[in-house]
């Protein structure tokens, strides 16, 4: 790739941000402060007493202990982070391709040296690495702010927080897990974000509707016509978290190369090649 491709690619994601800055930024920035004030206010409920053998207890636990194993419990902390990355991820294919037929930016940006391929690759790339980046920065940042709040209270209740550091780095490893189930995820829901980008492309209006109206008018014409649920039984398994999180650094060969991966990467790429052929149909 050249000098020139690679300065497009990043103008493009640039841009993405940009516009997109309240589903991939404000988004977590807002849900962290809650989070941390959500806990203080637990905090202030329990007994002052109580509340010193609680953060004993987790110095404790967590000292001394490897911070990689100990890296999947940190991962559920991560859990309504993930959840509205999950969300706005379904908000930004739905609304991108369609916003820029709507506004009529596409006609700008066709005018332009960058293809359509490199525009819809560039909106899958920023969904499954970008978003993802920042999520885990903002949940950095809510780790070390309650482990500096963790610290005080544990010194004020005179308790050794030596654990405290180790929970910390354990807190870190599981940020990266987090980051890599997600580059995964995207991998292995691959049909489904092409899915939704097609539809993007493709409707005038409500793009939601059609994605989730065609697919349901398509699963019911398979149970009628040949009395078999294979598309629906196919969209339970891809659903299942346990394919594309990743507990372990070890799992993530395991997570890659297997032929579940491989066939739905192919079919997502069918159905991304559809929405890069339907931009170039523009009223």
């Amino acid at each position: 790739m050249d000098k020139f491709s690679l300065l497009q690619y990043r103008a493009l994601i640039r841009r993405e941000i940009l516009e997109h800055r309240n589903l991939f930024i404000l988004a977590p920035t807002f849900l962290a402060p809650i989070l941390f004030m959500a806990m203080v206010w637990i905090a202030n409920q329990l007994d002052p007493d109580d509340l010193g053998s609680m953060i004993s207890y987790l110095a404790m636990l967590f000292n001394g202990l490897s911070p990689v194993e100990m890296a999947p419990i940190f991962m559920l902390g991560g859990i309504p982070f993930i959840i509205v990355l999950f969300s706005c991820a379904i908000v930004y294919l739905l609304v991108t391709l369609y916003q820029d037929r709507k506004d009529s930016s596409v006609l700008f940006w066709q005018s332009m040296p960058v293809s359509n391929l490199k525009t819809v690759l560039t909106k899958i790339v920023t969904v499954g690495a970008i978003a993802p980046f920042f999520y885990m920065a903002v949940l950095f940042g809510f780790y070390l702010v309650t482990v500096i709040w963790l610290s005080i209270l544990g010194v004020s209740h005179d308790i050794e927080i030596a654990g405290i550091g180790y929970m910390f780095m354990a807190a870190v490893v599981s940020l990266l897990l987090l980051y890599i189930s997600a580059i995964v995820a995207t991998l292995w829901l691959l049909p489904s974000v092409g899915w939704l980008l097609l539809f993007s492309a493709f409707a005038r209006r409500t793009p939601l509707m059609w994605a989730a109206g065609v697919f349901i008018m398509i699963g019911f014409l398979e149970d009628f016509l040949f009395g078999t649920q294979f598309l629906a039984n196919w969209v339970e398994s891809r659903a299942n978290p346990n394919q594309y999180l990743i507990m372990s650094f070890g799992d993530v060969f395991d997570r890659i190369f297997n032929y579940d991966m491989l066939f739905g990467i192919v079919v997502g790429a069918i159905l991304i090649a559809g929405a890069v052929l339907m931009r170039r149909f523009i009223d």
